[in-house]
């Protein structure tokens, strides 16, 4: 467990997995990114498949009042390269634009940077999200590079930032949070 000061990183469990997956077809029915017809069980098994990958380390996101606000982790985790992409969703919604980003987002790289050998972390988010921006500049993360991607048929190509942060460039806060 990860211990931030609004936030606690937990290990996921099946009833996580769950609301998780209700925050995807909630997202599925606002966008309509996706074609298949049973969206949810689509999402639950590519979400299980990704939790259980030997290149993914996720945490579900809790309030200290205990409630499940989130999801965050590593993904892509090259090893041999030091490097990781960091994905993080709030996905309750009264949760959103109160720091509970930012301090879910310091607490995971202060604890990966100082428990395992990686040695840079990225990102990549939609240009346009601002809040999302401006809280990965605020944990450390620098803009390194900006591409155009088609997110959705319906949708023109949009903008996407990658981040990155390097060991070294972290800020001092980030190494301030707790394990236990």
């Amino acid at each position: 467990m990860v211990r931030g000061e609004k936030t606690v990183l937990r290990p996921l469990n099946d009833a996580d997995i769950e609301v998780i997956c209700q925050w995807e077809a909630d997202q599925h029915i606002a966008t309509a990114a996706f074609e298949h017809t049973d969206r949810r069980l689509s999402v639950s098994e590519e979400y299980m498949s990704r939790v259980h990958a030997r290149t993914t380390r996720m945490f579900a996101i809790e309030a200290k009042d205990g409630v499940l606000i989130g999801d965050i982790g590593l993904v892509e985790i090259n090893w041999r390269r030091g490097e990781a992409e960091l994905v993080v969703r709030i996905g309750h919604p009264e949760y959103l634009g109160k720091g509970y980003g930012h301090d879910a987002v310091s607490s995971l790289l202060g604890h990966m940077f100082s428990t395992t050998k990686l040695d840079r972390v990225y990102l990549r988010v939609l240009a346009d999200n601002v809040p999302a921006v401006k809280c990965f500049e605020k944990c450390g993360f620098k803009k390194n590079w900006v591409m155009t991607r088609q997110i959705t048929r319906e949708q023109p190509p949009k903008k996407l930032f990658l981040m990155v942060i390097e060991r070294d460039g972290r800020d001092s806060e980030i190494g301030s949070n707790k394990a236990s």
